[in-house]
């Protein structure tokens, strides 16, 4: 791997210094053929490392007439996953920044993958004088990062300054003046805001819950992490409590970057994934692959590709269940009746299909949004009959027919799209969260909706703000449940709402009283609170085993 072609990416200098020979291309966002960029080139390259940018989107096509492996390196895909996990498959290999993704992109003869994460920058020491803000976050806040907002909320009673217009060699000098820097996740990923602040010897408070967050920096030494708000206002008062302790460990976090987390970690790391990595793929599924991260990119509002390339794209791809829904949804688009009714029809034609819960709840859902309900029960026939289904109910309006596909789309792996904006009124839902907010549209008010979509959810880092919202109105109908109250709290302590989460948690502990159900109460709490932090804060008790008093409210 002598010559690297670097496509939007910063690794150049790391790269050469481990002794590559670099070209870049910088082409603008949108689609490029990977061939033309190349014959601008004096000579073809070893490797292609292709990065995601985060401002400027760019998927590469012809990747398969590349002359070397093609490497996408994935940085948000904590976001970004319900598109890269196809475009993965046309070409070489992938990396991701997120360890939990590295894990789920490969499928049988994929590419290969590794967990290649954000990295920091070498930085001088910083003396422990010119550090003059105790604590501060820099990151953007809009009306759409709610938990982000009662991230900052909480924080201002420490004293928080919030920042989000530094960025580069600023960003750099200006965590020199800080001393603490509490971070947030928005999808409980592991971002690049712990490597910037560790850079400086800032320490870090971070949120444990990303995957390998630990195996970045080491716990209580390096960085101090925490798994909710209850959690972080102890670690923060700690560190605030021991400026000498909280410097040392700023110091250690900076050692870390140096040791463990520069750009030459990472450019070896990509290195290494070139070398085992294949020729890029070639042939229909490649093509499939690509016209479905077109698709995504185009149906999430993210890349407006012409209507008549996506067509195209899919009309020449193999007819799987993703392609044949992905053609259903532009016919829809389109309101192309007769188009769509014909897909239906073609779907059911082909076994694979009719038996994929993707394609059968794209034909169901796409006959019921035709007004066609003889067309949604023929085709959910078809996959209870190719599923072998002993149990399947019978249906009749839309509610039933979406919690149905709600279920069989969580059995077979489809839960959530983080990223993609869905919209009920224009998208027919692909997976089982969006099922269920469809459902929830059409059923306002609707209980066991609710419940179900809460359960699904509560296994999706960020999705905080709504688990409230949605515990909240159940609690109100259900205010017996205090196994509901209880949820309800922890979801608030997950939000960084201290008060009204302990709040909560003693109405559960009186509710669960009144129902003569303290020790179940108890056990429940012990599973969530090992360490015994929230028996403490909500009602004094010192040893883990005791049980919350009858009255914690009083």
């Amino acid at each position: 791997m002598r010559t690297v072609c670097l496509i939007h990416s910063h690794l150049g200098p790391a790269l050469e210094r481990l002794g590559c020979r670099i070209h870049r291309l910088d082409p603008p966002g949108g689609t490029a053929s990977l061939p033309e960029l190349l014959a601008a080139l004096p000579e073809p390259p070893d490797c292609i490392l292709h990065q995601e940018d985060l401002g400027r989107l760019l998927v590469l096509t012809d990747c398969g007439d590349a002359p070397c492996p093609v490497l996408y390196w994935s940085l948000d895909g904590h976001l970004n996953f319900f598109w890269q996990r196809h475009y993965a498959r046309s070409v070489s290999a992938v990396a991701s920044t997120q360890p939990h993704l590295a894990k789920a992109f490969p499928l049988e003869d994929g590419p290969p993958s590794a967990w290649v994460p954000w990295h920091g920058h070498p930085h001088p020491p910083v003396p422990a004088a010119g550090r003059v803000v105790p604590l501060a976050f820099v990151g953007r806040v809009n009306a759409h990062r709610r938990r982000r907002q009662w991230f900052l909320e909480y924080l201002a009673r420490f004293g928080l300054t919030h920042r989000q217009d530094v960025f580069g060699a600023d960003l750099a000098a200006y965590y020199d003046t800080v001393r603490l820097a509490p971070n947030e996740c928005i999808a409980g990923e592991v971002n690049l805001r712990l490597f910037e602040a560790a850079s400086s010897g800032c320490l870090p408070v971070s949120e444990r819950r990303p995957e390998g967050v630990e195996e970045l920096f080491v716990p209580d030494k390096e960085v101090l992490y925490y798994d909710d708000v209850a959690e972080l206002d102890e670690r923060l008062r700690f560190a605030l409590a021991n400026p000498a302790l909280a410097e040392a460990m700023g110091r250690a976090s900076r050692a870390a970057v140096h040791a463990r987390h520069l750009p030459e970690h990472r450019a070896r790391a990509l290195l290494d994934l070139a070398r085992r990595a294949p020729a890029p793929p070639k042939g229909p599924a490649a093509d499939a692959a690509l016209a479905l991260a077109l698709y995504h990119l185009n149906r999430a509002g993210q890349l407006a590709t012409p209507r008549i390339t996506l067509w195209r794209r899919l009309a020449e791809a193999p007819g799987t269940a993703e392609v044949m829904a992905a053609r259903l949804q532009m016919a829809l688009a389109d309101n192309n009746r007769a188009m769509a009714l014909a897909l239906i029809d073609a779907s059911l034609a082909r076994p694979e299909t009719t038996a994929d819960a993707r394609g059968a709840a794209a034909c169901v859902l796409a006959a019921l949004r035709l007004d066609r309900p003889d067309a949604a029960k023929r085709a959910y026939v078809a996959y209870v009959a190719a599923t072998g289904r002993r149990d399947a109910p019978r249906l009749h309006a839309p509610r039933d027919y979406l919690l149905f596909f709600a279920r069989a789309l969580e059995t077979a792996g489809c839960v959530s799209a983080p990223g993609m904006l869905f919209d009920p009124a224009v998208h027919l839902p692909e997976n089982a969260v969006q099922c269920l907010l469809a459902a929830k549209t059409l059923n306002q008010g609707d209980l066991e909706i609710e419940r179900r979509l809460e359960t699904l959810l509560r296994r999706q880092p960020g999705a905080e703000v709504e688990r409230v919202g949605l515990l909240s109105n159940l609690t109100l109908h259900r205010p017996e449940d205090w196994s509901l109250g209880m949820e309800l709290a922890l979801a608030n302590l997950d939000a960084f709402r201290l008060e009204a989460g302990l709040e909560e948690l003693r109405l559960a502990a009186d509710t669960a009283a009144r129902a003569s159900q303290e020790a179940r109460f108890a056990r429940r709490l012990g599973l969530a609170d090992r360490g015994g932090r929230l028996r403490r804060l909500a009602f004094g008790l010192e040893r883990s085993g005791e049980e919350p008093p009858a009255s914690g409210r009083g």
